[in-house]
């Protein structure tokens, strides 16, 4: 019985395995003909990928939204509140809840210039290497002289090509992320600006309450 079922198991591992093989090296022929750019791209993805899902933990963990009453913008409510029930003036107010909510974006802040960076240099790079490919191209065709084979220059454009379109596979996801991040930050940032302001305004309206009364 034992040896039916690793007899049954034993072509499903032959059907599975070789298929992974065959992506694998795929994937190495393709970095492998683009030379060093596509070996640096490679790499760059990576980081993009990686960053990307630090960002996105982060993020989701500091509760950015309007409603969390445990997130970040609650933190930076709780310290104006403090500033306003210490009876300090206006200005101070906005000074510690502006302190406050510029403890909150550094951390998130983090690694979104590398994340800007890397969307803005990977087309570039791309581009590098589509010139050096070109370059490759044409210097084996001059080697050629007057045996001129065309499977040359198109095998060189083909590697040049690869280059730029990785060069743009590794920048749009970047750009995406990035100015997803940095529109959530300035979210962020418009309602911390407004929580401040509201709470100082109510500082500012105490005296005349307590003139009132007096009255």
């Amino acid at each position: 019985m034992e040896e039916m079922v690793l007899s049954s198991s034993l072509p499903e591992a032959s059907i599975v395995e070789p298929g992974a093989v065959d992506v694998m090296t795929a994937a190495m022929d393709f970095v492998h003909a683009g030379g060093p750019v596509l070996y640096l791209l490679a790499a760059l993805s990576f980081a993009t990928l990686v960053l990307i899902f630090a960002k996105v933990m982060q993020f989701s963990s500091a509760r950015l939204g309007e409603r969390s009453k445990r997130g970040a913008l609650a933190r930076v409510r709780a310290a104006t509140q403090a500033a306003v029930d210490a009876m300090k003036e206006e200005k101070h107010i906005e000074r510690a809840g502006f302190r406050a909510a510029r403890r909150e974006l550094r951390p998130l802040e983090g690694g979104l210039g590398l994340l800007g960076l890397i969307a803005m240099l990977s087309p570039l790079i791309g581009l590098l290497g589509t010139v050096v490919g070109m370059i490759d191209a044409f210097r084996a065709l001059s080697e050629a002289g007057g045996a001129v084979d065309p499977s040359l220059l198109s095998a060189g454009i083909w590697v040049a090509l690869l280059t730029t379109a990785a060069g743009l596979i590794v920048a749009i996801p970047a750009t995406v992320a990035h100015g997803w991040f940095e529109g959530r930050l300035t979210r962020f940032a418009d309602l911390a600006e407004q929580a401040i302001g509201e709470l100082a305004e109510v500082r500012r309206d105490i005296p005349q309450r307590l003139g009132v009364a007096a009255d």
